[in-house]
């Protein structure tokens, strides 16, 4: 499709990217279900869905809804026998699925609570689209799995992250905790049952307890690493900032929404902060992301600081999160603090990304077989998720 390279209104931009979408689902780059291509990472593809199931419920666009429909139809058939999801597109329905494969999967396979609770927040975004029968179909689904395989990894202070690789990893781990609080705020919202809320809530209760003074929340890992870095890629930023925003949303409890807010508050304008990363109109990419053991070797000695979250992320895949992190801003300013310096600022972000050629150096619409464009189709799913919530307030947040 032909792009228009010039500026934009947030409206006509998001009608723009979701045309691009929908033709990525049907080109290479995207072309993934139809082509039985399994190994392909479910939440990869969640973030495109998301951006078009906003799309439309915002602009009115019902030719949206079905490309939704099909791959997230195919997520939900893939649930295990015991409520988990797997990380990864199987290619069939687990209801064919023999024991020997199932074991298989729980000995050597990625079943973790991170991906899946971004996939099963989306499935409940999708929501308003769904005729009765399928939106009972996902909300047990959803039930299913917080129920029956989340309970398990549950902690009394976080939660752990499931199965990756094989392995259980079941310490506390920042990006589970924020991806679930998302997954249960919206399931609560959806059935009106307040119980999941309340469990969001002590996941986010939480991790506003692990913070630095500087501004930055503090990551607790759940690999075979350091235990604790100090969250600065944009990658982590945005699942945290999803968490908090979901949960400060859903919940009725005040003192959990003050802690929201204050953390919310000092993680912004701190000085190793959100705005302290931020250059121009768009955010800073000067610090790219390096081996943990390089940074040991040039810190042998910094024994008390922690070392970055960016250590290591992939540059295309945190430039492509980073393009949602203005739906977090927006939710503040709406929501807690409409702070003047801040307002501006996410005013010129917004404006950033409804400018397709400004977007494309994020990799908005980019070329997804180009180096540049490796992480296209994500990028522009997590853009949509901010050009949403300036197009409507909260729209990102209505199941």
């Amino acid at each position: 499709m032909k792009i228009p390279y010039e500026q934009l209104s947030p409206s006509d931009a998001m009608k723009t990217y979701c045309d691009w979408l929908a033709e990525q689902l049907f080109a290479g780059s995207c072309r993934r279900l139809e082509a039985g291509q399994a190994g392909w990472s479910w939440y990869d593809t969640f973030y495109p869905l998301r951006t078009l199931v906003l799309g439309s419920r915002l602009l009115g666009e019902p030719g949206y809804t079905a490309p939704c429909i099909r791959y997230m139809d195919a997520f939900v058939a893939e649930q295990l026998p015991n409520g988990g999801f797997t990380a990864h597109y199987r290619g069939a329905p687990s209801g064919k699925m023999a024991m020997k494969e199932f074991r298989k999967i729980m000995r050597e396979g990625c079943v973790n609570i991170a991906d899946n609770g971004s996939n099963v927040t989306g499935l409940m975004q999708a929501l308003p689209l769904l005729d009765s029968g399928r939106r009972k179909a996902y909300i047990e689904a959803a039930r299913k799995w917080f129920d029956g395989w989340v309970v398990a990894w549950i902690l009394k202070e976080g939660c752990g992250n499931g199965i990756w690789g094989g392995k259980r990893y079941g310490t506390p781990y920042t990006m589970a905790m924020a991806t679930l609080a998302s997954a249960l705020s919206a399931f609560g919202l959806a059935t009106g049952e307040y119980e999941y809320i309340e469990l969001a809530e002590e996941q986010m209760a939480y991790q506003m307890t692990q913070w630095l003074p500087d501004g930055r929340p503090v990551n607790l890992t759940y690999f075979d690493a350091k235990a604790k870095t100090a969250i600065d890629d944009y990658a982590r930023m945005f699942y945290l900032l999803e968490g908090m925003c979901w949960t400060h949303l859903a919940s009725k409890n005040d003192a959990v929404k003050k802690a929201i807010a204050e953390r919310f508050k000092q993680w912004i304008f701190g000085p190793s902060g959100i705005l302290a990363k931020w250059s121009g109109s768009w955010f800073s990419f000067d610090k790219p992301g390096q081996p943990l053991e390089k940074w040991l070797l040039v810190h042998p000695d910094a024994k008390d600081e922690l070392p970055s979250s960016q250590l290591g992320v992939r540059f295309t895949w945190e430039m492509a999160k980073a393009n949602g992190l203005l739906h977090g801003l927006l939710y503040y300013l709406d929501n807690i603090e409409d702070e003047p310096s801040l307002r501006a600022k996410v005013d010129k972000g917004i404006k950033y990304l409804s400018h397709p050629l400004k977007a494309r150096m994020s990799g908005v619409a980019a070329e997804p077989e180009e180096s540049y464009g490796s992480h296209a189709v994500q990028a522009t799913g997590f853009a949509g998720l901010s050009l949403a919530q300036a197009i409507r307030t909260n729209s990102v947040f209505e199941v």
